[in-house]
């Protein structure tokens, strides 16, 4: 490190800062993509078993506004979300069909769609855990639709951090630790739609 070779203590910090968000992601979207199976409740989950389309998607956006104020987001990783875009610019009742010129073009121009039946759609960014074992933080075969005020996701305080030297070995070790205590409840699953076995 002193060399300047893996980078500045600031460099790491905001490294470190930046997995921990990562790992609240993974905590939040696994909380929320577990709450529903097909044994505990049919009416809130899917098992997709291929690519999302537009009626898995819409059942789950129906189901959402009937037991919400409405559906509020439609999140999960980037690649599982991007097939909207094959079909969300265009509407059918399997008889009459109509396309939006201005949704097009935006699919056209940045390769992603913003809204579906008027949901945001939020794609995250696949995360890993580290170059090594480089395992996917969140996961890659669930699609969520969620309505308003499901729970509550906190922090307790700022990030602490914590440094210190051993000088029990040579050369010594500069040691650092970030930590953050947080907290989450849900306490309104029905707001929840899982789409799972979503491939891309």
């Amino acid at each position: 490190m002193e060399s300047g070779e893996i980078g500045t203590v600031q460099e790491i910090k905001a490294e470190m800062a930046a997995k921990l968000k990562d790992f609240y992601y993974n905590k939040l979207f696994t909380a929320l993509s577990t709450v529903w199976s097909a044994v505990n409740t049919p009416s809130n989950y899917t098992s997709v078993g291929g690519t999302l389309t537009a009626t898995a998607l819409e059942a789950a956006i129906n189901r959402i506004n009937q037991t919400t104020s409405g559906a509020k987001a439609i999140v999960g990783v980037r690649s599982l979300v991007t097939p909207i875009t094959k079909f969300g610019a265009y509407w059918t009742d399997g008889t009459n069909y109509a396309s939006s010129d201005a949704i097009i073009n935006e699919i056209m121009n940045t390769g992603k769609l913003g809204k579906y039946y008027g949901v945001p759609i939020i794609a995250i960014d696949q995360v890993y855990n580290n170059p090594e074992d480089y395992a996917a933080m969140l996961p890659t075969d669930k699609v969520l639709v969620v309505g308003e005020s499901v729970g509550e996701f906190i922090t307790y305080g700022d990030v602490k951090t914590k440094q210190w030297e051993d000088m029990n070995v040579t050369p010594p070790q500069w040691m650092l630790e970030l930590y953050q205590q947080f907290g989450l409840i849900l306490d309104s699953c029905q707001g929840i739609y899982v789409l799972d076995n979503v491939t891309t």
